[in-house]
């Protein structure tokens, strides 16, 4: 009778010893993915509108721009010392461009920017200034174009590539749930 609990008992502190294995597996597994390549977000405000709503989370990619380039219309989690945290906002202008805005509407190098698969026709961007954006940066707009406080308004208005965090892959819309 006592080597059968005895066997049981070393069975239990197995089969337990295997669950917590399995446990702190998993848990390392999912430390190791979002440290390493991917980047979980949440919006706080409503500067990416209607896009990203306040309260939706986003999932990221960190190793996007390992070998690439942001592209013009990407969604980004950048770092921006100034506000010491990250924000989530759209690239409008590359390395080299010239931004300007006319009539409420954004100009790459003279040229109107074609803005229709994100933003609304009525949707006016209010900015006197020109930018150019040096090397291996890039200028930044919220799609909710008068409440974000974007490139317009930050003391370096461009965000260095080394400050890039990830590129926005998915949304999670958490807004819809009915306790937000």
């Amino acid at each position: 009778m006592k080597e059968q609990n005895n066997t049981q008992d070393k069975q239990k502190k197995k089969r337990a010893a295997l669950e917590w294995g399995i446990y702190l597996a998993l848990l390392a597994a999912i430390f190791i993915i979002f440290h390493f390549f991917l980047m979980l977000g949440r919006i706080p405000s409503e500067s990416m509108e209607p896009t990203l709503m306040v309260h939706d989370w986003t999932i990221g990619d960190r190793r996007a721009y390992n070998e690439s380039q942001p592209q013009r219309g990407d969604i980004i989690i950048f770092y921006l010392e100034e506000e010491d945290s990250s924000l989530v906002k759209r690239v409008i202008g590359l390395p080299g461009e010239t931004v300007t805005f006319v009539g409420g509407h954004v100009y790459i190098d003279g040229e109107p920017l074609d803005e229709s698969a994100y933003l609304d026709e009525a949707i006016e961007t209010d900015c006197e200034e020109t930018f150019v954006v040096p090397e291996d940066s890039y200028f930044m707009l919220g799609d909710n174009r008068e409440v974000s406080l974007d490139s317009r308004y930050w003391e370096e208005p461009y965000v260095n590539k080394e400050d890039i965090q990830s590129k926005v892959l998915k949304v999670i819309p958490f807004h819809k749930l009915p306790w937000f």
